[in-house]
């Protein structure tokens, strides 16, 4: 079992761990909703060294980059970021990722903890294609953590010189951490505002601590992956595994914002135009229970008897204080406002079909 640079931090703040993705991680430390409530209200601090960074290098990089990517990444610059995802011929999504370009000829790409194995070698399977590409696996010399919350900015404002308010969403600066080479990323999964460092995994741990103390004063709570998954479904984040696999395409997923069809051939362009001309079968809804209860992932979808489809994600909202999930339904039934009943260990739970995100600054219930 695999653990990060973190983990004796961790283990210090007593922290409740799991097995997830073959890494011993911290699924909670104060409880669920308290580390939810601080994320909403003041800030969090994930350890997120489990998922995958590679670099990626060369003057075929861009290209290479280009043609594994459903979204268009030619007029990235540097300091900026882009989600987007790597399909199969056939169209089913491997993963979602970022990539972030940090010069002319370098990337990172940061893939999720599950599929860093292959990822990579879906890269380097293609890079014989491209002249002039090094590919390098940077997940164990480089530590990810993020800060997450209205508070966040503040906090990490006085770690370092570099003024951070005028980096705007999904991009980032380099800066000088622990006397270090880092970079500091608007990015999260959390829809709070937030920040994603890239560390050397040896300045870590200090980093960890100096942010804890910044933020003593301002409510920042260590938070696990128990409120990441809270925090991200409010937000219709959808996690690889659940909600998507490489047998669900971008459009049954309604990820077609990660998707331009417009840019020249990449993996999985010829499959995505003949589902789009032909139309899909299921579509992935967010929905809110009608009544107390809980849907978990498998749970059956269905109408009038009908079997519609399945639970991917549910929980109880800490925020809107309801259940909320997502599912695959037929198309006919994705309507916002639509009727659905879910099985929740064969009791009838009356559910809605609703817009995402679920959550939306003022929608709160407290």
């Amino acid at each position: 079992m695999n653990r990060t640079v973190l983990y004796s931090r961790h283990e210090f703040l007593n922290a409740q761990f799991v097995k997830f993705a073959g890494w011993e991680m911290p699924v909670s430390y104060s409880g669920v909703l308290e580390e939810h409530k601080a994320v909403r209200t003041a800030a969090g601090l994930f350890d997120v060294s489990h998922m995958g960074r590679f670099q990626v290098n060369g003057q075929g990089a861009k290209a290479l980059l280009q043609y594994l990517s459903t979204a268009d990444i030619s007029g990235l610059r540097p300091n900026q970021a882009c989600y987007t995802l790597f399909c199969t011929p056939q169209g089913g999504v491997i993963d979602d990722l970022i990539i972030y370009k940090l010069e002319r000829f370098s990337y990172l790409v940061c893939v999720n903890a599950a599929n860093r194995e292959k990822c990579l070698n879906w890269i380097k399977t293609h890079s014989g294609k491209f002249a002039g590409v090094n590919i390098e696996d940077i997940s164990e010399s480089i530590a990810q953590i993020a800060i997450q919350g209205p508070k966040s900015l503040e906090i990490l404002q006085g770690l370092t010189d570099v003024e951070l308010s005028p980096v705007k969403l999904k991009n980032f600066v380099s800066a000088r951490l622990g006397g270090m080479d880092s970079y500091i990323a608007r990015t999260g999964f959390t829809g709070e505002r937030g920040y994603e460092l890239f560390l050397p995994s040896i300045i870590a741990p200090g980093i960890w601590d100096a942010v804890m103390k910044q933020g003593e004063s301002l409510g920042i709570r260590p938070a696990g992956l128990g409120a990441r998954d809270t925090l991200r479904l409010e937000m219709g984040y959808l996690l690889y595994g659940s909600d998507m696999d490489d047998t669900t395409s971008p459009l049954e997923c309604s990820l077609e914002k990660a998707v331009d069809l417009g840019k020249e051939d990449f993996i999985g362009k010829e499959a995505i135009l003949k589902q789009k001309a032909e139309g899909i079968e299921r579509r992935l809804v967010g929905f809110e229970l009608l009544q107390k209860g809980i849907a978990r992932h498998g749970y059956r979808i269905y109408s009038n008897g009908k079997t519609l489809g399945v639970v991917t994600s549910g929980n109880f909202s800490p925020t809107l204080k309801k259940g909320i999930g997502l599912g695959f339904v037929l198309p006919q039934y994705s309507m916002p406002g639509t009727e659905i009943l879910i099985d929740i260990r064969g009791k009838v739970a009356p559910a809605q079909v609703v817009e995402l995100p679920f959550y939306r600054k003022g929608r709160s219930k407290e």
